[in-house]
């Protein structure tokens, strides 16, 4: 029977995994329409197995994402009041039936419980070990180094491991509260934004800055010969109390941005500041992890994996001869790490190297559904002849054109089938879109979707690239026709795609390419700031109709302003 992976933390999920391999998964935000959702991800879980034409009675085998067996020791003491309510009632099952039992130093539990007349089988698997699986199991590697980066799991807010065949072996693991991604959530609140939400924009910002406050950063953050080490006497996110920083902190930056607040140049140099500490802090990393595993190779996994400004100095600087960014990187992607983990070390499934890896993994509408959906709104609608030589004009005519077609992407990153698209230059384009359909800050850039063969072309990297978890410097003689997709600072957040990942997308990135002479478009995310990707065909329909968006492709149908 396939196993349903879980996680009910921020980001819920489920994923369900049939011989080793991922055949559905889906955040519950894209059901329930609240961003990052963190409550039981009862839509995703009916979803996904019905994929295989399953009911919940039919399932055998669950895993989930944490490992409550390490909270019940003494070291769980030192969380505070806010942890340890969230773990107990998250957990408070397996922790009762679990408290008092001699598990040892499995880095999983195994519970088997009785459910009407037969048993099933229930696998709590360590956070970190979820995120290093789903990396490893899905990269195109029969033997890589593993670095998974978070803000915490159970204890861990790093892990570095090596993965051979259906193994993975920890080699170090640095404990929370020393947590890169803990101190970059506190800066993101200090700069007005919503902490495990708001560190892209954090990104974004610090290319309009400059590194200013590079030495104290170092300090706060000091790279050691297994790791690293935080100065906490900067931070409380480790205490109960409503600011993840302490007034230290305060008292060497200044006082906090408050939320939409005006941006000043000091809170650009804070951001600057903060990414080059991050970013030198990962390469450090990195490098540990090829010492450590004496392997070529490199998965990264966990939320700070999003981070692609460090991911292409990763890629370009860390040694290794290839690199896999897993797309699913964030918490979500852990109930599909939790399974896998379960089919390949614990069952042990085949391990097959996934070269042609995708991320599109969730729902998907037929035509039927889609018109339905069109026909109860009473929009008028079109069934070109072929809606990606439609899709290709309008964008040549400087038209903002949304897509919305076959699976969806499970990580959240847009890829080409929930995607807002435009010309890629000029500058003015960014700003369009910005003001007119994303209704976000005129400081956040947008992203190239490029043909994989003519990536290097256009961009200075070694392809591919095609989860847009890298960033790459723009060529110079592309940067004015490429202008509304390089950043201030030079570089694209790179997505190639190819005719093996995504035809269809492929197909219309030529057709544009073939009016406007490059074989690149502008790729966002279809929804508007603060809300999740589109997940249903209506709700593509309001976020058309409510914003600035002048056409859509939807399956085999096209509307137009």
């Amino acid at each position: 029977m396939p196993i349903l992976g879980i996680n009910h933390s921020v980001d819920s999920a489920a994923a369900l995994v049939s011989r080793g391999e991922v055949v559905a998964a889906s955040a519950e935000e894209r059901f329930s329409r609240s961003k990052h959702d963190a409550a039981f991800p009862g839509r995703a879980v009916a979803w996904a197995i019905s994929q295989r034409g399953l009911a919940l009675s039919d399932c055998d085998t669950f895993a989930f994402f944490w490992n409550p067996v390490l909270h019940m020791d003494a070291p769980n003491a030192r969380m505070n009041a806010r942890v340890r309510h969230h773990l107990e009632y998250l957990y408070s099952l397996p922790n009762q039936v679990l408290a008092g039992r001699d598990l040892g130093a499995l880095p999983y539990a195994h519970l088997r419980l009785p459910y009407g007349r037969r048993a099933v089988d229930c696998y709590y698997v360590t956070h970190h070990l979820c995120h290093a699986a789903h990396a490893f199991f899905e990269s195109p590697f029969e033997e890589a180094a593993i670095l998974t980066v978070d803000g915490y799991g159970e204890r861990a807010s790093t892990l570095i491991a090596s993965g051979k065949g259906n193994v993975i072996t920890p080699h170090v693991e640095i404990a929370f509260p020393h947590s890169l991604g803990s101190v970059y959530a506190a800066l993101t609140q200090y700069l007005g934004f919503r902490p495990l939400s708001g560190e892209g924009k954090v990104m974004g910002l610090s290319a309009y800055g400059e590194p200013r406050h590079l030495d104290l950063f170092r300090r706060l953050l000091r790279a050691t010969p297994d790791g690293f080490e935080v100065d906490l006497s900067y931070f409380s996110y480790y205490m109960d109390g409503r600011y993840r920083f302490d007034d230290r902190l305060v008292e060497a930056l200044g006082p906090p941005r408050q939320p939409e607040a005006p941006i000043e140049d000091r809170h650009r140099h804070v951001a600057a500041s903060l990414q080059a500490a991050a970013e030198e802090m990962l390469l450090h990393l990195a490098a540990l992890a090829r010492e450590k595993t004496g392997l070529d190779r490199l998965c990264m996994a966990g939320g700070v994996a999003l981070n692609c400004l460090a991911n292409g100095r990763i890629a370009s600087e860390a040694g290794f001869d290839s690199c896999f960014f897993q797309p699913a990187c964030h918490d979500a992607g852990t109930s599909a790490g939790a399974a896998l983990y379960v089919s390949h070390v614990i069952q042990g499934a085949a391990h097959t190297p996934r070269p042609d890896k995708t991320d599109y993994l969730g729902p998907s509408f037929d035509a039927d559904r889609v018109r339905r959906a069109l026909e109860r709104t009473g929009v008028p609608f079109r069934e070109p002849a072929d809606p990606t030589e439609e899709a290709a004009e309008r964008l040549a005519r400087g038209r903002i054109v949304a897509r919305f077609d076959g699976r969806a992407e499970f990580g959240p990153r847009a890829l080409g089938n929930r995607s807002i698209l435009a010309a890629p230059g000029p500058a003015e384009v960014k700003d369009t879109l910005n003001q007119r359909v994303k209704h976000r800050e005129p400081f956040r850039p947008f992203a190239p979707s490029v043909a994989a063969d003519r990536a290097v072309d256009y961009f200075d990297l070694q392809p591919p690239s095609p989860f847009m978890l890298r960033a790459h410097r723009t060529r110079e003689r592309f940067v004015e026709p490429l202008a509304a997709v390089t950043h201030v600072d030079g570089t694209a957040r790179i997505q190639t795609v190819s005719a093996e990942q995504n035809p269809g997308y492929l197909a219309l990135i030529r057709a544009y390419g073939a009016r406007a002479g490059l074989d690149c478009v502008l790729n966002t995310s279809f929804n508007v700031r603060g809300e999740p990707i589109v997940g249903t065909p209506e709700d593509a329909l309001r976020c058309f109709l409510t914003t600035g968006i002048d056409d859509l492709f939807i399956g085999p149908f096209a509307l137009e302003k």
